[in-house]
């Protein structure tokens, strides 16, 4: 089972780097992107830094570019504000909360 899928069903906060900029994560859903076949990760950022937005915010990663992943243990019960199962954008989903 990848760290990612353990996260998810664990519902433990990730870390990482994406773009050179750090993350802090709550991980909702892990599969295939619909349209480019792409590993991803659908998350809901919630402290770090991203190039267009202040968080909190919703967004998908490419798994192949996220760099030096930790999985935290800081666990969170609640789903993320408007999160939805069977997210759309993914083709194949390998773990979602």
């Amino acid at each position: 089972m990848s760290a990612l899928t353990e996260a998810i069903k664990a519902r433990l906060e990730i870390e990482f780097t994406y773009d050179g900029h750090h993350r802090v994560v709550r991980p909702a859903a892990h599969g295939t992107h619909i349209d480019t076949g792409n590993e991803s990760l659908r998350g809901y950022q919630v402290a770090g830094t991203s190039k267009t937005r202040m968080p909190p915010l919703w967004d998908m990663f490419t798994v192949s570019k996220i760099v030096n992943l930790k999985v935290t243990q800081r666990r969170f019960d609640e789903d993320p504000e408007f999160y939805k199962r069977g997210d759309k954008h993914m083709g194949t989903i390998f773990a979602e909360l």
